[in-house]
């Protein structure tokens, strides 16, 4: 590599090889954001229990969150599977990184631990509005009562949300961190879209925290939760899917296929400070596991 060289020869340098992604912010990145927003607003006005009858401890609205949040998983999980892996004659129209199908007994083992993810995700989510009812964390109900915090929060929590990822992923992929918590996740090398949240109990956890730790750190309105949690819940099947088409990431795959490389996103590169920046090959669609 040269001493010295200019813009267009670093962007070439990193820039993904095969499925369009960009490096730093990007109108994909908007309109994806922009999505998780418009779904979070429905989940929050059509779904989710008013934030007053959470302040005791009850059956009706617990089993509420859940059953709606496994729903809701299991729609776009299993509507992604389908689509890709599954019965639909779409199978195989699509650009797969990975010419290689995996085996169905992967599809198993990830949904499995993917729907479990899903409890999680719903048993974090009744602990914030148990929270919020009963006083001990604090919210503000009327988005207009704080319109350049709550601006500011939207705008900031896609770069939280890299930023959290990255910390926690580098270091899960040190030992014994590795072994002990996210080896699991890498059984799946040629992921498909199950294998988006197919975590050990620990990783699920943290992983959630995402969205949780703003709505700590100061008050927030429960749309940015809403908004965040549908990121964090959502996305994972599109960097898992393993096609270049419906918004699939090929840095994403690479981090699976080599798991040594790319450990955060592309909205915010840092993988690039890092070191771990891999852009792939064009031909590198074949890719294995080192």
């Amino acid at each position: 590599m040269p001493l010295f060289e200019g813009f267009d020869e670093w962007y070439a340098r990193h820039k993904m090889k095969q499925g369009g992604e960009a490096i730093g912010p990007s109108w994909g990145d908007v309109k994806g954001n922009l999505v998780a927003l418009a779904l979070g607003t429905l989940v929050w006005t059509l779904v989710t229990p008013n934030i007053e009858d959470c302040k005791e401890i009850h059956w009706r609205w617990i089993t509420y969150i859940f059953a709606r949040t496994f729903i809701i998983g299991c729609t776009i999980y299993g509507g992604m599977h389908y689509v890709m892996y599954g019965g639909s004659s779409m199978k195989g129209t699509f650009d797969k990184f990975n010419p290689v199908w995996p085996k169905e007994e992967q599809h198993v083992r990830d949904r499995f631990y993917t729907m479990r993810s899903f409890l999680i995700n719903a048993a974090m989510e009744c602990w914030l509005l148990h929270g919020w009812a009963t006083g001990q964390i604090p919210f503000y109900d009327t988005l207009m009562d704080h319109p350049g915090k709550t601006v500011a929060m939207f705008l900031a929590y896609p770069f939280w949300r890299d930023l959290h990822f990255f910390i926690y992923h580098v270091a899960m992929h040190q030992e014994p961190l590795y072994r002990w918590i996210h080896a699991h996740h890498h059984k799946s090398y040629n992921p498909g879209p199950w294998n988006g949240l197919s975590f050990t109990v620990i990783e699920s956890i943290v992983t959630f925290t995402g969205p949780n730790i703003p709505c700590l750190v100061t008050a927030a309105h429960p749309l940015l939760f809403m908004y965040a949690n549908l990121l964090a819940f959502v996305n994972p099947v599109y960097g898992h899917h393993g096609h270049s088409n419906l918004s699939g990431s090929y840095f994403h795959y690479l981090h699976h296929a080599k798991a040594t490389c790319n450990f955060g996103m592309t909205l915010l590169p840092l993988d690039i400070l890092y070191g771990s920046w891999y852009a792939g090959e064009a031909a590198d669609s074949k890719a294995k596991k080192t």
